[in-house]
């Protein structure tokens, strides 16, 4: 049986990856989403480092290392799209390959393909895999900070720590809402051992290097999008993020329920404020329904997210999974007080944190079921729209 899953989950990944790089090389679509943007700003900031009155404002909400990096890579590449987009996708392979390396750390017993199979159909994962935007770059860098502080944690060489710490910061630099992930690696340390609190605090230097940001900026994105983006809680943001969470982790909810576990039915109201969660495919996909099945749809998710998100909560105490359900509820944590605007594609670095806690290893025929009987159509015809 090890041997079928050996060959079978792999095949799945380079099915949803080769598909994907297909579309990049051989369709070549005009821009969509934020590219436009991002090449824009990519060009202004051009090649060499950008002046302080540069990175005081400009026309995106995202940090300036993602344009840093790109204005320097696309000089070089002459900005052409097809290799901008083909870079993306090398960030996608190398956060699996990550991902990979992360799971053989933490779960040793564990098979690792069918998580990375489950990330790897994940529908936003393949088809951001293809464009120009910033979330590949963000979870590259987020996963690579992980895999040192893990490093760290189990031989405590300085050095791992010194590049978790630096990978953090770009992270940050290239998505501010990556703060999560220190403010993890912190918080883990802290539960792991109460007493070494001084020492756990120094994960938390990479939100402190981003405070030149914040200050230059006043506020968390420069001043032409903080409109869009700045503090401040938002029950549209509760309702997407459990009925995000809920379509995605559906199978993984069902074991060794207790009666307590009804308290996800708080979930309902909460979803009947906003029934049509925030930009991205699961709202596209529900207006296909006919009321009342789309509300009714939407509650549901809502309520296997927020049962997802209590079983979280023990995974924090143990210590294969506590870094993982401590990051992804700070994540969660983090969105739901993010202002008017959250996208669906925003909880894209909680996906494989989630998987760690879920163990899909453990199941692999339930995961093998639902990344190629479910998420992997429903990317492909995602990956498709974005590529008419």
């Amino acid at each position: 049986m090890f041997k079928f899953y050996r060959y079978l989950f792999p095949g799945l990944i380079a099915l949803v990856l080769g598909f994907r790089l297909g579309t990049i090389l051989l369709i070549r679509p005009a821009p969509v989403f934020d590219e436009p943007i991002h090449i824009q700003v990519a060009q202004q900031f051009g090649p060499g480092l950008p002046a302080i009155s540069q990175l005081r404002d400009y026309p995106s909400a995202t940090g300036p290392f993602f344009y840093i990096l790109f204005g320097n890579l696309g000089a070089f590449l002459g900005y052409d799209l097809t290799l901008l987009r083909v870079a993306a996708f090398a960030l996608a392979v190398g956060s699996l390959l990550l991902f990979y390396r992360i799971l053989r750390r933490l779960l040793p017993a564990d098979n690792p393909l069918p998580a990375v199979a489950l990330l790897a159909t994940a529908p936003y994962f393949p088809a951001l895999a293809g464009v120009f935007m910033t979330e590949h770059l963000a979870l590259f860098l987020g996963l690579a900070a992980l895999l040192c502080y893990l490093r760290f944690r189990g031989r405590g060489h300085p050095a791992d720590a010194v590049l978790s710490l630096l990978f953090a910061i770009l992270a940050i630099y290239t998505r501010s809402y990556i703060i999560f992930l220190p403010a993890a690696f912190a918080a883990a340390d802290i539960v792991g051992n109460p007493r070494g609190w001084p020492r756990a605090l120094l994960w938390l230097l990479p939100v402190l290097a981003f405070l030149p940001m914040v200050l230059l900026w006043r506020g968390l994105a420069p001043p032409f999008y903080q409109h869009e983006y700045h503090p401040g809680f938002q029950w549209q943001n509760a309702s997407s993020l459990l009925i995000w969470t809920g379509i995605i982790f559906l199978p993984w909810v069902w074991r060794k329920l207790k009666p307590w576990h009804l308290i996800a039915l708080l979930a309902v109201p909460i979803v009947l404020l906003a029934p049509l969660p925030g930009l991205g495919i699961t709202r596209s996909a529900l207006r296909l329904l006919p009321y009342p099945l789309a509300p009714v749809a939407a509650c549901l998710c809502g309520i296997v997210g927020l049962l997802w998100l209590i079983r979280l909560a023990p995974s924090a105490l143990r210590p294969e999974s506590q870094v993982a359900a401590i990051g992804a509820l700070l994540l969660v944590a983090g969105l739901l007080v993010s202002g008017p605007t959250v996208y669906e594609r925003y909880l894209l670095p909680g996906i494989p944190l989630m998987l760690i806690c879920a163990r899909p290893g453990t199941r692999p025929r339930l995961a093998l079921a639902w990344a190629g009987l479910f998420q992997l159509p429903l990317t492909l015809v995602h990956i498709l729209r974005l590529a008419a």
